[in-house]
């Protein structure tokens, strides 16, 4: 017979052994809670993400498509129209008799070929900038304001800090959004007397800012504002997100619009 110590000793083994199997039950229970909790949580994240990129490929294709339309309006409104006032002006020189005007017609003719020759390099070079491939961002970025002061009264100035260059992709990225928000500046930036445009790299950070002064959005001075919708306005937007950057549009306290691109780059 059982001594009453081992009586107890054996009641006090087994309620040990039970509350480590519960503990250990318990353990189980939250561990197998847990990976079900983090596995729901990484299939909500891949769908976030895929549902992100499918967004992000249609408004790709949206921008593709805009930029497209606007190449071909570019092509059928100014190439094309100078191309078929040119061939009306030769069919009037191929007559005979010839025109009484014979050297004012040659002579127009030979205007309108050299503005067909003009829009055509000025649409190829708007398809893909050569100096950016050849010289860099830097390089590109003051053609395209030297060539924006040539064509139009807004008067552009650009700052550049620009020690270290990006890959090309990175920097074709950045042209476009730059050449896009000069374009939208030189289109809607009413009262607008002066464009600045600046690329400084500080550090790990590079911003590109396009500011102008003219009257600005209805916003409060000095307030961040939305950015507004557009065409223009949504193909820079899939252009940073494809960069990783970060897209801010402000009204200045001094008024007109500023648009900033920050870009975080690796030492």
């Amino acid at each position: 017979m059982a001594s009453p110590e081992e009586v107890a000793f054996g009641s006090l083994l087994f309620w040990g052994i039970a509350m480590m199997l519960l503990a250990a039950g318990c353990l189980l229970l939250f561990l197998v809670t847990y990976q079900k909790r983090l596995l729901q949580q990484q299939l909500r994240l891949r769908t976030t993400q895929a549902e992100h990129q499918q967004a992000l490929l249609a408004a790709i294709i949206e921008a593709q498509e805009g930029e497209r339309e606007r190449i071909g309006q570019d092509l059928h409104d100014g190439i094309g129209s100078t191309l078929a006032t040119a061939k009306l002006l030769v069919n009037r020189l191929g007559q005979q008799p010839a025109p009484a005007n014979a050297p004012e017609l040659l002579a127009l003719v030979e205007e309108l070929m050299a503005t067909a020759v003009q829009d055509a390099r000025s649409i190829s070079h708007s398809l893909y900038p050569a100096v950016l491939a050849r010289y860099g961002l830097a390089e590109a970025l003051q053609h395209l304001v030297d060539v924006a002061n040539e064509a139009g009264p807004l008067h552009i100035a650009l700052a550049l800090r620009y020690p270290r260059p990006l890959a090309l992709r990175q920097e074709l990225a950045l042209y476009r959004i730059c050449q896009e928000l000069v374009h939208n500046a030189q289109k809607h930036a009413r009262g607008a007397t002066r464009l600045d445009v600046a690329l400084r790299q500080r550090g790990e950070r590079l911003e590109l800012t396009v500011e102008d002064d003219g009257c600005g959005l209805p916003a409060n001075a000095g307030a961040a504002a939305p950015v507004v919708a557009g065409a223009g306005l949504r193909n820079i937007d899939v252009r940073v997100q494809m960069l990783g950057a970060r897209l801010h549009q402000q009204v200045p306290a001094t008024g007109g619009t500023c648009f900033r691109v920050e870009l975080q780059t690796p030492e």
